[in-house]
């Protein structure tokens, strides 16, 4: 075998360097935000005896095993955190030791959750996922998804995929897309979300968040939605082995309009605006969760939102005389509605 020239060698390796620092750098830097930490433990769940978390063995005041989520968050953010670097995706931790936002000690809500938000924007990055679980006194269980009011179509996109894909490898009620102005949210310069994966108030949703292979499950599950978010297609198995379902094709939006009680319901005077529902359904005719559309309303103001899990998308819209329009607001899919809109009444 000829001996191959060192100047060869020296280049061909700079060359499959710079290639990979072309492709890293053209991936989205992902920042990923443990909630809670340090003195603030976030929910508290309890646990069997004899349940084997693999996280820090934490009691209450009564010597009773319990789950904190502030655990469970940091837990599910660095196995993301794995999983997407070792796809190449450049990442940020905004917390990666048992602290507040920043790493350091805990001393307010405020300062922790600005430390969070001010990382984020520093790193330029790109997509901030806040991972949370939820708590509540209804006995609910489920995972949600949150983005900030009036959040743009970008990142509605985001949640509906994490969402999707959050439900499908948990198996846990899907209680769709929601919107809520929290400070990570709404103080992020990108598109962001906030996820609460289960209930740690729930018996059957505290059992799985303690199992290690389900918050791989929900890392991956983050991961795989972000991976396909960021235009790279299928991201191979996930969640134990279960692809990532290719995303839904809508087929029709039904659009209406809702009676006076519903409206007055939502909180809009009657004599000023209406409340529509836009009903996102596939071939079928069956309604479909976590899809997102934008509205076009007569005053020429864009809205966007995501369909419920009843497939519903409600809209408030001005009685001025025109048209509202209802479109998916997914690539390459081109499904919309049409009605026109009653002028006010005097």
């Amino acid at each position: 075998m000829p001996a191959v020239p060192a100047s060869r060698t020296l280049l061909g390796a700079l060359g499959a360097t710079l290639v990979a620092a072309t492709s890293a750098a053209a991936l989205p830097v992902v920042a990923i935000d443990a909630g809670h930490g340090g003195s603030d433990s976030g929910a508290i769940g309890a646990l069997a005896p004899e349940v084997v978390t693999g996280l820090e063995p934490r009691f209450n005041v009564f010597l009773q095993p319990v789950l904190l989520e502030k655990d469970v968050n940091l837990d599910v953010a660095n196995r993301l955190n794995a999983w997407l670097a070792a796809r190449g995706f450049p990442t940020l931790m905004t917390r990666s030791t048992d602290n507040a936002g920043g790493d350091v000690p805990y001393t307010s809500e405020g300062a922790d959750l600005k430390a969070r938000t001010d990382a984020a924007n520093a790193a330029l990055a790109e997509i901030f996922v806040s991972i949370h679980q939820n708590s509540s006194r209804t006995g609910a269980s489920g995972t949600e998804t949150y983005v900030r009011s009036s959040a743009p179509e970008v990142t509605h996109l985001l949640a509906a995929g994490v969402q999707r894909t959050l439900v499908a490898c948990l198996g846990l009620p899907d209680r769709g897309v929601k919107e809520r102005s929290f400070y990570v949210l709404r103080n992020t310069a990108m598109p962001a979300i906030l996820v609460e994966g289960a209930f740690l108030s729930n018996e059957v949703d505290v059992g799985m968040l303690a199992s290690p292979d389900v918050r791989q499950r929900m890392a991956e599950a983050i991961g795989g939605a972000i991976f396909q978010y960021a235009g790279l297609g299928d991201p191979g198995p996930i969640c134990s082995g279960v692809g990532v379902a290719p995303p839904p094709v809508p087929k029709k939006i039904v659009l209406t309009r809702a009676g006076r009680k519903l409206t007055q319901r939502a909180g809009i005077n009657p004599k000023r605006g209406d409340l529509w529902i836009a009903t996102v359904r596939d071939a079928s005719g069956a309604p479909m969760s976590s899809i997102p559309v934008r509205a076009r309303l007569p005053n020429g103001k864009g809205v966007n939102t995501t369909s419920r899990p009843d497939g519903k998308a409600l809209l408030a819209v001005p009685r001025r005389k025109g048209r509202v329009v209802v479109a998916v607001a997914m690539p390459g899919i081109k499904v919309a509605a049409r009605a026109k809109v009653p002028a006010r009444r005097r």
